[in-house]
């Protein structure tokens, strides 16, 4: 090798050892970069020269690329660790509200408020005549009535915000794809001339780590450099393609369920992991049934109450009364539930409607029957207003808004009812303590609220009686068919317990998928991060490179003025 091929090996090491500077002064430069990833300049031997036969040196050194210095498999374990700890805090965030909203953990509960109602016609059957404790009856009523709207407002107010929070979701994750998608293109066309896009890649797998935060991902690297990014098994970015998500709302059960899919061909996704995939199941399974479980609640209450109150008698009796506005076919049966939407089911059975004159005191009992057994023509609401119209004393009639309305023939004449074994009086809404049939249409009956004297306290017709307060007040405590044998305090007892357990659940889940986060971040870190000793152990060791190769150039000018004297 002459002296100018020395001259080479040394300018080499001088070119590369000043990359490799440059390159860890870019990591010091960015050790704080939120994303950078430590890169390393790769060096390799040049290629032999042959001095003489079958002897070679070498020449110098090259810069063969630089690279980042990331452990994909490790990345792609962080990322599915965030989307789980997003999912985690989602799930807690909304069980945390419904658990709030709900309020029994405080003594201002739906437990507290039943049971201060409940024990309000506990006094009352103590002291039937007294005008105060009917009154104090129907506050509590109105409170009771007031918390169930509150509650279900509230419910209903955090599903919108969810709502809300799944389509601000949705179009910051559009965004992140189509930001991956315009990066692959970029890394693409910058790595065709087989040049490395460091500074893209890193910002790439940043987009992907936020993306992790909304939709559990998964990537695969085409050899282009692109990456196409997966949702289980449905893909959402094809190279430089987004395809987008989209959220759509549909009737399943009569219930609205929001789901998400795929912008570009309407896939349904089902998302595990990430705030989208955890909202969206958080809202379907764990809101609309707290909702559906409140309603349930205020449904129950409402018609066992009313079935009890609708067969008492108050102080006063009726001469005109109307049912509540149901906008029924009167020529269906009153079982029909296709052509009447009934809030609450009417059964095969009967009840006594009492006539009962003022001047006199006489009492006139005529039983209603309410066939409904299948067996030839069912009851319609014609044929129970023609049924009680055919009552000496008293009229009744279908209004065209499909109310029944019954009326005293004269002044002299009232009436009321007992003995209500179909549910009839209770589902038309006629002598009921509460009006609605959910948890939002709830409230007490205003013609109780204009005239206590209308509160139910007796069942048989005798002055001073107490039957029926005496069976209301223990309504909550009674088992029923419709919640499966439990009664209503077991029922609701046993929602909050679920919920409770959930919400404690959700809350260990948040610390663990915490704590997998942290590890794995920093296990990336230690990969991929910048450790200023490190980069400064490796600035020396290039410096020094550095300065032997401007050694060596310096001893081979001196070699060559030599030879160059000897001329």
């Amino acid at each position: 090798m002459s002296l100018t091929g020395a001259l080479h090996i040394g300018a080499t090491g001088i070119s590369v050892n000043q990359a490799a500077l440059e390159v860890v002064g870019n990591n010091l430069s960015n050790s704080a970069t939120e994303g950078y990833s430590r890169q390393r300049a790769i060096m390799a031997a040049g290629p032999g020269v042959e001095i003489s036969a079958g002897t070679f040196v070498g020449s110098g050194v090259r810069l063969q690329s630089i690279v980042r210095v990331v452990d994909e498999a490790l990345n792609a374990r962080v990322r599915t660790a965030t989307s789980d700890q997003q999912a985690a805090l989602a799930r807690q965030n909304i069980l945390s509200q419904v658990e709030s909203i709900e309020g029994e953990l405080s003594d201002q509960g739906l437990s507290t408020r039943l049971s201060t109602f409940l024990n309000q016609w506990s006094e009352l059957a103590s002291n039937p005549n007294d005008t105060g404790v009917k009154s104090l009856v129907i506050a509590q009523g109105q409170s009771l009535s007031e918390h169930l709207q509150q509650m279900r407002t509230e419910l209903a107010n955090l599903r919108k915000q969810v709502d809300s929070s799944l389509a601000s979701g949705v179009e910051v994750a559009n965004g992140l794809l189509t930001q991956v998608a315009d990066l692959n293109r970029r890394i693409a066309l910058e790595e065709s001339g087989q040049g490395g896009a460091n500074s893209l890649r890193d910002e790439r797998d940043r987009v992907l780590d936020e993306l992790a935060e909304y939709v559990n991902i998964t990537t695969h690297e085409q050899p282009s450099g692109q990456i196409d990014v997966f949702v289980d098994s449905t893909p959402i970015v094809l190279g430089t393609e987004s395809r987008g998500l989209e959220l759509e709302t549909v009737t399943e059960d009569g219930e609205l369920i929001t789901k998400l899919r795929v912008q570009a061909d309407g896939t349904q996704l089902t998302p595990s992991g990430g705030q989208l995939g955890q909202l969206l199941v958080t809202r379907n399974n764990d809101i609309n049934p707290a909702i559906a479980e409140v309603d349930q609640f205020a449904s129950t209450l409402i018609f066992e109450l009313n079935k009890l109150h609708s067969s008492g008698q108050g102080s006063s009796a009726f001469t005109s009364l109307t049912g509540a506005s149901l906008n029924l076919d009167p020529t269906a049966a009153l079982n029909d539930q296709v052509a009447n939407d009934l809030p609450f089911e009417i059964v095969n059975g009967s009840f006594q409607i009492h006539v009962t004159q003022k001047t006199t005191g006489a009492d006139v009992a005529t039983q209603i029957d309410v066939d409904l057994d299948g067996l030839g023509a069912d009851t319609t609401l014609n044929d129970l207003a023609a049924a009680i119209d055919a009552v000496a004393n008293i009229s009744a009639s279908v209004n065209p808004d499909g109310t029944l309305s019954i009326t005293s023939d004269s002044s002299d004449y009232t009436f009321s009812f007992s003995d209500d074994s179909s549910g009839a009086l209770a589902s038309l809404g006629l002598n009921t303590f509460f009006t609605g049939r959910d948890a939002a249409s709830i409230d007490v009956n205003e013609i109780l609220v204009d005239d206590p004297g209308y509160l139910a306290v007796g069942s048989d017709h005798v002055a001073g009686s107490n039957g029926t307060a005496l069976a209301i007040a223990g309504v909550a405590d009674q088992s029923l068919d419709s919640l499966n044998g439990l009664s209503l305090n077991q029922a609701w007892k046993k929602h909050v317990e679920e919920l409770a357990v959930q919400t404690a659940t959700a809350n260990q889940n948040v610390e663990a998928s915490t704590i997998i986060v942290e590890s794995l971040t920093n296990q990336k870190a230690s990969v991929s991060g910048v450790s200023v000793d490190e980069e400064t152990i490796n600035l020396l060791q290039f410096q020094r490179a550095f300065q032997g190769s401007a050694r060596f150039i310096s001893v081979v000018d001196e070699l060559m003025q030599t030879l160059l004297g000897l001329v």
